[in-house]
């Protein structure tokens, strides 16, 4: 390979990593729920919290963590994440955050709402309904939640970043999803084991490692 094409090569595979870093970063939704949060807290006095976007609680639409898996030098965090896989609005979604953040109210305040079954008994629907929230029960309790006009009203603002930020990043027929790998790459190796994941036409043309001077090969 002559040094220009090895030159290419490389530029081939900083190109794949940026892309990689970039969409494993955290998403513009994310960011919006990290403010709407904030407004909410604002006004309730909620606790602060870890704000995660992810695809698989089990089937759950969102949860709260009693427990704080966060930390920093000085300060624990509990934890609210969402299932993006489980929305088919911005209300809906921005419902789930109200719904979590009942929660933490009342963990805040010493208050047992919700059983180990996942089971919402009548101190979380009071919770979530003096936040905005119609609670209907289900088999599981009160655990069935969304958002009334009074809540849209009241959290306006809070709703409309949310709602701005989920038409930026919702994908398909309703089913929101948070922005991950491109699933058209494919996984490639050399011979020292470094890994890129690259189109399979960007692997056929021949990408070099420049540790080992191996091709990549799809594994």
């Amino acid at each position: 390979m002559t040094q220009e094409m090895h030159a290419e090569s490389n530029k081939v595979i900083a190109r794949v990593v940026a892309k990689q870093n970039k969409a494993e970063a955290l998403s513009t939704l994310t960011k919006a729920l990290e403010q709407a949060h904030e407004i909410i807290k604002a006004e309730t006095g909620a606790p602060r919290a870890t704000l995660l976007v992810t695809r698989d609680l089990k089937g759950r639409r969102g949860h709260f963590t009693p427990y704080t898996p966060w930390r920093t030098e000085d300060e624990v965090f509990n934890e609210i994440a969402f299932n993006l896989e489980t929305f088919s609005s911005a209300e809906d979604l921005f419902s789930t955050l109200l719904h979590e953040v009942a929660h933490s109210l009342n963990h805040m305040n010493g208050i047992e709402d919700c059983s180990s079954n996942q089971y919402h008994n009548a101190k979380f629907k009071t919770q979530a309904e003096a936040l905005g929230l119609k609670t209907e029960k289900t088999k599981k309790g009160y655990s069935s939640t969304s958002l009334t006009d009074f809540g849209a009203k009241r959290w306006a603002k809070a709703l409309k970043i949310v709602a701005t930020a989920y038409d930026l990043t919702a994908l398909g027929e309703g089913t929101q999803k948070p922005k991950g790998r491109n699933t058209n790459l494919i996984k490639a190796q050399c011979d020292c084991e470094q890994i890129i994941r690259a189109s399979a036409t960007v692997i056929q043309s021949g990408v070099m490692c420049s540790q080992c001077e191996t091709y990549f090969k799809a594994v």
